[in-house]
């Protein structure tokens, strides 16, 4: 880990110039994925709409990434749960993909909070919150994440992705999502 690039990102959360930003923007790409993740909070503290593209970037390349799955009494641990779970990889697993297992919805997560905290409900972002938000398959910190920002934003045309999400068994999933459905009611 960079801890170095995790701080420097910390302190450009607190700046507003254009080479600050451009550079956060940059750290989105680094091939460390928590120095993707801090320049994900710090983008998110920023505020700056111009921010917006390259964190779908990230969600994109993020969807492309190879990710090991099992079934969830293996690889995942329900909210709360003070143990990691630890995978069993099948011989000849690659390095990417034990990498995307190690991060799974980790950055995805850090990029839709940031996204909320940007502000905006523009048609692109709210296709990858309402797509995370309903997919059962997606990790449920990525799901819990898509429903607050989901909330936040408070589109109308978000409630029926949200319904799907108040219905999952995962208690972090289905809070956040009814959450946000009373806010997508209030406007």
């Amino acid at each position: 880990m960079n801890f170095e690039l995790m701080e420097r990102c910390a302190k450009l959360a607190c700046q507003q110039d254009e080479p600050s930003l451009r550079e956060l923007m940059d750290l989105l790409a680094d091939p460390d994925w928590m120095v993707q993740f801090a320049a994900a909070v710090a983008l998110g503290d920023r505020r700056d709409p111009r921010a917006k593209e390259a964190l779908l970037r990230l969600l994109r390349t993020e969807d492309a990434a190879p990710l090991y799955t099992q079934d969830k009494d293996i690889g995942s641990a329900p909210a709360g749960s003070n143990s990691a779970p630890v995978p069993e990889f099948p011989e000849g697993t690659t390095a990417a993909t034990r990498a995307a297992w190690e991060r799974r919805g980790r950055l995805k997560q850090a990029a839709c909070f940031a996204l909320a905290d940007i502000g905006g409900a523009d048609p692109l972002t709210l296709e990858f919150l309402h797509r995370y938000a309903a997919d059962a398959k997606e990790d449920y910190t990525v799901r819990a994440a898509a429903g607050r920002a989901l909330g936040i934003h408070r589109d109308p045309s978000s409630r029926s992705f949200l319904a799907i999400a108040a219905q999952a068994e995962e208690w972090c999933t289905k809070t956040e999502a009814q959450k946000a459905l009373m806010l997508c009611q209030e406007k």
